[in-house]
C-alpha cells in the first residue's frame, strides 16, 4: 500500500529582493510526489539562482537514475551530493564568472515501501515533522548563530533577530566538498505534516506560530494562506516552502 498524501501546497516567491535565488522541486507537486526539495542560493546576481536550480535539478536526476531502495542507507545521500558537486564543478570550469555561487539544500523523500521518510540538509533551510501542533523533529541549521546557541552564548529567540543570522557555515558550492546531515523518520501517522522552507519563511514563522497553525484538522491550503499573509510585507528575503500532509499511512 502507498502512503497517501493530500495535495501538497508550495510557494516560491521573490519577496522584496530584485531576483529569486530560491529553487524548489517539484515545480508543481501532485499527490503522487515523493521527493521534495527547497534550496536557497547565495552569491548574488544570477549566481545563487543558478546554484539552487542546479542542486534541485541534478539531485532529482540522480534519484531518478538511482532510486532509493533502502531509506536507511547512510551512504546514499553523500554519494548523491558528490554527484551534484561534480556537476557544479564542471559548470564552474566553463563559467568562471559564476565562481562564488553556493546553495543550501533541504531534501525530503517519502518511502511507500518502508513507510518512512528521509530528511537531508545542508545550510539553514529547514525541514519539520509536525503532529497536531507538536514539532516532533526539526533540522538543526548549519549557521553561525546556531553555533552560538549550541554553546549557550545566545538563546533561540535571540538567534531569530541576531545580525549574523544569515551567515551559514555549510553550503553546496562545487569548489569545496561539504557534508550532508540526514535523519530517517520512522513514525509517520495520518494527518502528520512535513514542512520544508528556506530561511525567508522563518522571518515571519516561529515555533509558537507553527504549533498554533499546524493542527490535524487544518488543510495545507489554509496553512499556506496564513503563512503567505504573514510573509508578505514582512519578509525581506526570497521565501519558499512545501507543506505536505499525510492522508493515510498504512
Amino acid at each position: 500500500m502507498v502512503m497517501e498524501l493530500f495535495l501538497p501546497a508550495h510557494c516560491n516567491e521573490i519577496g522584496q529582493r530584485s531576483n529569486n535565488e530560491d529553487a524548489i522541486y517539484p515545480y508543481t507537486a501532485s499527490k503522487d510526489a515523493r521527493l521534495f526539495m527547497v534550496c536557497d542560493g547565495v552569491g548574488g546576481q544570477a549566481k545563487g539562482e543558478m546554484a539552487s536550480s542546479m542542486a534541485c535539478e541534478n539531485l532529482a536526476a540522480f534519484v531518478r537514475e538511482r532510486p532509493i531502495t533502502d531509506i536507511k542507507d547512510a551512504s546514499y545521500m553523500p554519494t548523491a551530493l558528490q554527484y551534484v558537486e561534480q556537476q557544479m564543478e564542471t559548470y564552474l570550469g566553463n563559467h568562471p564568472e559564476a565562481v562564488g555561487m553556493a546553495t543550501t539544500l533541504t531534501f525530503l523523500y517519502l518511502s511507500d515501501i518502508e513507510k518512512k521518510a528521509l530528511i537531508a540538509w545542508i545550510g539553514d533551510s529547514r525541514a519539520y515533522h509536525i503532529r497536531d501542533g507538536q514539532i516532533l523533529y526539526r533540522t538543526k541549521d548549519h549557521s553561525v548563530v546556531q553555533g552560538m546557541v549550541d554553546v549557550g552564548e545566545i538563546t533561540e529567540e535571540e538567534a531569530q533577530t541576531h545580525p549574523k543570522r544569515n551567515i551559514i557555515t555549510r553550503a553546496i558550492n562545487g569548489s569545496n566538498p561539504t557534508r550532508i546531515d540526514q535523519k530517517v523518520i520512522v513514525d509517520i501517522k495520518k494527518n502528520d505534516f512535513f514542512l520544508l522552507c528556506t530561511d525567508g519563511i522563518l522571518e515571519s514563522l516561529n515555533n509558537n506560530i507553527i504549533t498554533s497553525i499546524f493542527k490535524k484538522d487544518a488543510s495545507v491550503e489554509e496553512i499556506k494562506s496564513y503563512v503567505l499573509c504573514k510573509a508578505k510585507g514582512m519578509t525581506m528575503d526570497n521565501y519558499s516552502m512545501f507543506i505536505i500532509k499525510v492522508r493515510a499511512s498504512i
